[in-house]
């Protein structure tokens, strides 16, 4: 695909890191599968794997941590 953003490289697979802060609970997600452009480095996260972000997110905040780093592995 190519990227929206600088419109001159295309995307490789790869994996990034995400934070999240959502109420009082922050979740870091290390090794989070993703489209990274060639280029300039903008990261596309598909929308299957932004449901399982939102589930790590979630089970983060449901056991009550105020920080979490955590690796992705798909639910």
């Amino acid at each position: 695909m190519k990227c929206i953003v600088c419109k001159k490289g295309s995307t490789e697979p790869g994996a990034t890191t995400v934070s999240i802060d959502k109420g009082a609970t922050i979740v870091v997600i290390r090794g989070v599968p993703a489209a990274i452009c060639s280029t300039c480095g903008e990261e596309y996260i598909n929308a299957d794997t932004i449901k399982d972000i939102e589930k790590i997110v979630g089970s983060a905040q449901k056991a009550g941590l105020n920080i979490a780093v955590q690796q992705f592995n798909a639910a």
